[in-house]
């Protein structure tokens, strides 16, 4: 099982994005920070939504490797982008 991104829980926050997913009753919230937001879309949460899949396979991989900022989410930035 892996990290999916709950329908309708993507929310622009400042400069960055948040996205709520969930592994079985496990909820994580992941944030993307704005290097690493889809920057040729027009609207960024469609954007967003266009890439979902490469945000939720590094977002699992990160949970994975316990790769978890000082607040607990898990972050993506665009290193992880260029390195996927």
């Amino acid at each position: 099982m892996s990290l999916a991104t709950v329908p309708g829980k993507i929310r622009l926050y400042g400069s960055h994005a948040i996205l709520v997913m969930t592994e079985g009753s496990l909820h994580q919230t992941v944030c993307i920070s704005d290097d690493a937001l889809p920057a040729d879309e027009g609207d960024v949460i469609q954007g967003i939504l266009r890439y979902l899949p490469m945000y939720e396979c590094i977002a699992d991989r990160k949970f994975s490797e316990g790769q978890l900022a000082y607040d607990g989410r898990v972050w993506i930035t665009s290193s992880d982008i260029t390195s996927h």
